[in-house]
């Protein structure tokens, strides 16, 4: 049985590959790297890409996140927007957003979310860089 950190640290260097594949591949000038210090005081995100605070979790089994993880992405984020990305065993990668990150005339009210499939959450990243 994997432990549980394992499987997490695994998780975010299998994101930190699909981001920094899917910056290269839109020319977008940017790396991220998992942030270690999460490991060393409480309060930080796993992964910093701009504007964004990205939160993994990898669990065995289950269908939808936990409240607490959302939580934590939010205690985490500071002026940057929420990202919650979170996958089970055997099921697709689901990410967790505010609704003003996919429409920016929402108000900016972390507690009103949507969650999307990894693919649609870089396609609006895509659209919303290119736009900058």
């Amino acid at each position: 049985m994997a432990d549980s950190r394992t499987k997490g640290a695994s998780f975010e260097r299998d994101l930190v590959k699909r981001l920094n594949t899917f910056f290269a591949e839109h020319g977008f000038d940017f790396e991220c790297k998992r942030n270690l210090d999460q490991y060393q005081s409480a309060g930080q995100c796993d992964i910093e890409i701009p504007d964004h605070a990205i939160e993994a979790k990898s669990y065995k089994s289950g269908w939808w996140y936990a409240p607490a993880w959302w939580d934590q992405v939010c205690e985490s984020c500071g002026d940057r927007t929420p990202v919650l990305i979170y996958k089970f065993n055997n099921k697709a990668i689901r990410v967790c957003v505010p609704i003003y990150a996919v429409n920016p005339n929402w108000e900016r009210d972390n507690a009103q979310t949507v969650v999307m499939t990894l693919p649609q959450w870089l396609e609006i990243l895509k659209r919303t860089w290119s736009e900058k």
